[in-house]
């Protein structure tokens, strides 16, 4: 590598930071409210709403990680191009095919930070993430007993306690079930406790009422009650053995699921060797994009307007090969005996690429000639 490479792989460098810093707070938001609810709704500290952060943070990077590839590499190249510093280059001698070096080194830099986090991380880290959010579901304590707060243990069910003690008891106590809407029931008492036994949780609530509207809608219809138990075994059976999602697997075990991971019946033989070959094929595709970006940008000559329109044919081309392979992903989810279809798209950004490049190449040896007395 010498130092003209060195310099294009710093200017990729920098701008790939940039935009890795971007992406990943944007797209870590959108996460982050599915958090909050979960901790908030089992009444979770800081701390464990930190470590979840970190927990999908290689579900986010998945996403993050070829964007920033494809945005610094037209940023870069862009203004390398309009600071005239690529036409100094190309002027000096240096082709496409050198300049293509630099490029590929950096998109292939991507394709391993990616398949690191696609093939190592995000197994280990997606099953860390439903076993601890499991376990904080299925844990009653936390869950339902947190003062002063409305949670939302259950869809469509909505708990307040006003005190609690240190033996459980329960004061001060709001319950409302909306989770059949022709009959919402509204209860409120004085003391409750919860009580659990294997597969069965009831929340006893003592000295209350129970409140109904009637067939108008108008009326509530009120019933007092010394004591009430109130079911809440539904939340329970979040204990039961968890069923790994295909994400959570290895690659080796995904492109030949075995009968046990197929036993559970949840997931078909399509979920797993499309997500092996997913894994697989997104580095690769990854790989692609920066090359992509450089190729379109040299091709059509120099513009000191710039260039706008190359910058969106080079975004809808890896646009399209990103939508082609999911839809051949899904296709290979009801056909997994289709997965060499999933490896259709590499094969057209190749070409795409090598099509742009043979014919730059002979558009300067046509410059060149020309210029030759």
């Amino acid at each position: 590598m010498n130092r003209l490479d060195r310099y294009i792989l710093r200017q990729l460098a920098g701008a790939f930071g940039f935009f890795v810093l971007v992406f990943t707070g944007v797209v870590w938001l959108t996460q982050a409210v599915r958090l909050i609810d979960t901790v908030i709704a089992s009444g979770q500290s800081a701390r464990v709403f930190i470590e979840f952060s970190a927990l999908v943070l290689p579900q986010v990077l998945v996403i993050v990680l070829p964007l920033s590839g494809m945005g610094a590499a037209l940023y870069a190249l862009n203004k390398l191009y309009t600071d005239s510093e690529l036409i100094v280059m190309m002027t000096s001698g240096l082709g496409p095919l050198g300049l293509l070096r630099p490029t590929a080194i950096f998109g292939a830099a991507i394709a391993a930070t990616l398949a690191l986090v696609m093939i190592v991380i995000l197994p280990v880290a997606g099953r860390t993430l439903a076993d601890r959010s499991q376990a904080i579901r299925s844990d009653l304590a936390n869950a339902l007993i947190v003062e002063r707060q409305f949670i939302h243990p259950l869809t469509g069910l909505t708990l307040f306690i006003d005190d609690t003690s240190r033996a459980g008891e329960m004061a001060g106590v709001f319950l409302n079930d909306q989770r059949d809407p022709e009959r919402i029931v509204t209860y409120s008492a004085e003391r409750a406790m919860l009580l659990r036994e294997g597969d069965e949780a009831r929340l006893v609530m003592v000295d209350g009422i129970a409140l109904t509207p009637d067939g108008s809608g108008r009326n509530l219809n009120s019933v007092r009650f010394e004591q009430f138990v109130f079911d809440l075994s539904e939340l329970v059976r979040a204990e039961m053995t968890r069923i790994p999602r295909p994400s959570e697997y290895a690659v080796t075990d995904l492109l030949a699921p075995t009968e046990a991971m197929l036993a559970s019946g949840r997931h078909s033989r399509g979920d797993f060797v499309s997500e092996g070959h997913y894994k697989l094929t997104m580095p690769l595709l990854a790989m692609l994009y920066p090359m992509i970006a450089l190729v379109t940008l040299l091709a059509g000559g120099y513009r000191r307007s710039g260039f706008g329109r190359r910058v969106i044919v080079a975004i809808a081309v890896a646009a399209t090969i990103q939508v082609l392979l999911f839809l051949l992903r899904e296709r290979v989810q009801a056909s997994p005996g289709q997965w060499p279809l999933m490896y259709i798209p590499h094969a057209l950004g190749i070409a795409y690429i090598a099509a742009l490049l043979r014919w730059l190449s002979r558009s300067r040896r046509r410059l060149w000639r020309a210029a030759t007395p």
